[in-house]
């Protein structure tokens, strides 16, 4: 089985923005999502994005005027994040999340930890330790939003073969096992080349996480406020220090 990095390395990272449709319309949904929660700089401005990607949530908060931190395992999508930003105060930096604090100023205004970037982590107590982490580093006021897809409640079998998106020249597809805390996710790439159609496959775990359980330990961590949304199995989560 492919860890996390690896798959992305071998599968994933290639494709990444091409999987959500396009670069443009992701960052616009978040500067949308961003705009709605009131996540603006009003204090320190220093911002981190956790498992930044390519750049669907650092882009939107540098143009809203934060100083961001983006951190990721894949050179890949740094390298694609770095051809976008052009002028934004961005700083991308090739590290595991769960050693942010090594890379990021002493006060934050906002941690963002979005996609499915929570459920990459290897268990319940990294997830912990990240949001208590976190709250360690934010100055008051300041906000942590998360999104993360809820997996606890296992798909039915007919329905496990999920299409994600094709075009002419590639289809994407995934199926998904369940193993105890984890769902086992099997991720299948057709490309056409001049050869014709080749698969490239792998797959990897993604953590069970449920959102009250989120709620319960930002809660424990102190957080005086927040909010839960879920949308489609899409967990939506802004908390406040």
């Amino acid at each position: 089985m492919a860890d996390v990095t690896g798959h992305y390395q071998d599968l994933l990272a290639g494709v990444y923005s091409w999987l959500y449709g396009g670069a443009d319309a992701r960052i616009a949904e978040n500067r949308t999502l961003f705009a709605a929660n009131g996540i603006m700089p009003r204090g320190c401005a220093n911002a981190v994005d956790l498992g930044c990607g390519s750049g669907f949530q650092s882009i939107p908060l540098a143009e809203a005027g934060f100083a961001v931190t983006a951190i990721d395992l894949s050179a890949t999508l740094l390298a694609e994040l770095e051809t976008m930003r052009g002028g934004l105060n961005i700083a991308t930096v090739r590290a595991d999340l769960l050693d942010f604090a090594a890379h990021v100023p002493e006060r934050l205004e906002l941690a963002v930890c979005m996609g499915d970037t929570l459920t990459h982590l290897a268990g319940f107590g990294e997830v912990e330790r990240l949001l208590r982490d976190v709250y360690g580093r934010l100055e008051t006021g300041g906000k942590l939003a998360l999104t993360f897809r809820n997996l606890t409640q296992e798909v039915p079998h007919g329905d496990r073969f999920i299409p994600v998106r094709s075009d002419e020249n590639m289809v994407f597809s995934c199926f998904l096992e369940y193993e105890g805390d984890y769902a086992i996710v099997h991720d299948l790439l057709y490309t056409r080349g001049a050869a014709g159609w080749e698969l490239k496959k792998s797959f990897y775990k993604k953590l069970r996480i449920s959102p009250a359980w989120v709620m319960l330990v930002i809660e424990s961590a102190g957080y005086r406020t927040a909010s839960l949304r879920e949308e489609r199995g899409l967990a939506t989560i802004i908390a406040e220090k």
